[in-house]
């Protein structure tokens, strides 16, 4: 049995991504399950990976399988918003780190709050558009005809937000840049896990681009394209996620500590007067202290 260049990447990624799930589960227990705190959501990219490459092999032996098609087209094209979301998460962690004083006016905890909304409302196209896509080539694979599909319009407008939140997210990191000094020692690696991570997502987001608007280059066609296809993949996709993956996971394996019950102050002591959670939420007022200790939440209240 001959072996696909997809099949490869998806043995790849399971590889990769069954101890990424690990540690991605280990860091959003030890630094939060919260959205905003961005670690969720490679527990997402990392079952995504593990579930889109388990049905591309299962292609192997049941290639006429419809559903196995539409499944896999689309996580594959879902790729880039956990990534972005991730990093998202780590400039918000970012910004509240900085004592409420030195913070910029732009972004704000309410700014990349609303930035993650909208990414998600990329992601919810992009899935929208990865499954009428998925759609067209299983319809294509029962008829026994060549297969071929358009760009459903669902998934430009999900990339066309992709590179609004990207662009946001590097002027909003190069903002926090100017605040550097005032951040904890221990969260500056947050800052430069996020430019250090930012050109492989580049990539990842200029192959979804020409995917989605240059669908005449035969390189960039996962089906009916051309021989290379699978190559692009491999190098602008699958090797850009794994090493961007690798980044976060060692930047957060490396992060301080915060206990389940302290996370609130996030390090920053000034957070007990702020009154303000890791969200940027108003916490229940703590009773006052001149201690050092972070402060705790209220019976009832989670972190």
């Amino acid at each position: 049995m001959t072996l696909t260049i997809y099949n490869k990447i998806s043995i790849l990624q399971l590889a990769f991504f069954v101890p990424s799930l690990v540690v991605a589960v280990t860091l959003s227990y030890r630094h939060g399950f919260r959205r905003s705190a961005g670690w969720i959501y490679l527990v997402i990219l990392s079952l995504m990976r593990i579930i889109g490459a388990s049905l591309e092999l299962a292609t192997i032996s049941s290639p006429d399988n419809y559903n196995l098609v539409v499944g896999a087209q689309t996580l594959q094209n879902i790729g880039l918003s956990p990534l972005v979301l991730v990093l998202l998460g780590l400039v918000t962690r970012s910004y509240l780190a900085v004592p409420e004083s030195s913070r910029p006016a732009i972004p704000n905890a309410r700014i990349l709050r609303q930035l993650q909304l909208l990414v998600v409302v990329g992601l919810i196209l992009s899935i929208v558009g990865g499954t009428d896509m998925g759609n067209q080539v299983g319809d294509g694979i029962a008829d026994g005809t060549a297969i071929s599909y358009n760009i459903p319009s669902t998934s430009k407008a999900g990339i066309a937000i992709m590179i609004v939140g990207y662009a946001l997210l590097v002027l909003s990191s190069l903002v926090l840049v100017t605040c550097l000094g005032a951040i904890p020692h221990g969260e500056k690696r947050l800052l430069m896990a996020v430019f250090a991570a930012l050109p492989f997502v580049f990539v990842r987001l200029l192959y979804s681009v020409l995917s989605a608007f240059d669908s005449s280059n035969p390189n960039f066609r996962l089906y009916g394209g051309s021989s290379n296809a699978g190559y692009y993949v491999l190098g602008m996709c699958t090797v850009m996620e794994i090493v961007a993956v690798i980044i976060f996971e060692v930047v957060g394996l490396t992060l301080p500590y915060v206990p389940h019950n302290e996370r609130g102050s996030l390090l920053n002591p000034t957070r007990r007067t702020a009154n303000l959670d890791i969200n940027g939420q108003p916490l229940t007022e703590y009773p006052a202290s001149n201690s050092q200790e972070y402060p705790k939440l209220q019976q009832g209240e989670s972190a």
